[in-house]
């Protein structure tokens, strides 16, 4: 039985550093290319533009850096002969986030997406300005048009970033919403958690028994069984061993939400304009 459950946690311990890696992957090949070394021209229309763009880029790559920190969890759990789910975040650090701070990590993370499409719509507006005055700079003309049309390329490219990101998180924050809603009041009565580990899953965890009519669990039900029950054993073991090893991280009274109001972030987007 041991044998299995430090394979179980082998096992557990590669698929996390396979999907570190190939998210890193991911992430370097959606990189938007600016390298704007802050040259001014000495048209103000121009200089403007680039600016803004500057800025833009910027403020997607800091949006990036601050969602990318933290890694919603997602799994599923076989306790005493029932299948459950079970959900979480943690940040940047590998510590287990407070159930009210993964709430408000939703809404900046969906509400700045939104504001940040917006504003990168808006200066788009001044990219055929900035073309129609290129002309103006003469000889320096060549020069500076390489950052004004690479200006587009930064919009274009910021937005698909941003609205994947965003969308990412509308899709966490329904998987959460949904586990707090039928989460199990009081996990001490599955008779399973030690003290230690039951003290962070009340603060930082929803579980949640799946149902065996539940069709967004079918398939993972279907993965799980073809197992065995030893195997889930071992890897539902080693998952509360994990948590209990886990820290979790400090409260911040400023970072907190009790509910998510995902009706608002939804018409927030339906009414969002299209670039």
């Amino acid at each position: 039985m041991k044998k299995i459950l430090f394979a179980a946690l082998a096992l557990f311990m590669l698929g996390t550093a396979i999907s570190t890696v190939q998210a890193a992957k991911e992430k370097k090949s959606k990189e938007i290319k600016w390298d704007w070394d802050g040259t001014k021209s000495g048209d103000k229309t121009i200089d403007d533009y680039l600016v803004c763009i500057d800025t833009t880029y910027r403020n997607i790559q800091l949006y990036k850096e601050q969602m990318d920190s933290y890694q919603f969890v997602d799994t599923t759990l076989f306790i005493n002969g029932k299948y459950y789910a079970a959900a979480y975040m943690l940040n940047s650090k590998g510590e287990l986030v407070t159930r009210a701070q993964v709430n408000w990590q939703c809404v900046e993370a969906i509400m700045q997406g939104v504001n940040l499409v917006l504003d990168i719509t808006n200066a788009q507006l001044a990219t055929a300005t900035a073309i129609a005055a290129l002309p103006g700079l003469g000889l320096n003309a060549l020069k500076f048009s390489k950052y004004v049309k690479g200006g587009a390329a930064v919009f274009t490219q910021g937005i698909k970033e941003v609205k994947a990101i965003r969308g990412k998180w509308l899709a966490n924050s329904k998987t959460w919403k949904s586990l707090k809603n039928g989460a199990i009041q009081d996990p001490a009565s599955l008779n399973y958690f030690d003290e230690a580990t039951l003290a962070k899953i009340n603060k930082c965890i929803y579980i949640k028994e799946i149902q065996p009519d539940a069709p967004e669990y079918k398939e993972k039900v279907e993965t799980m069984k073809a197992k065995g029950e030893e195997t889930l054993l071992a890897e539902s073991k080693a998952w509360g061993q994990q948590i209990e090893q886990t820290n979790m991280a400090p409260e911040d009274k400023k970072k907190e939400v009790d509910n998510l109001n995902l009706d608002e972030f939804e018409n927030a987007m339906k009414n969002e304009k299209e670039a």
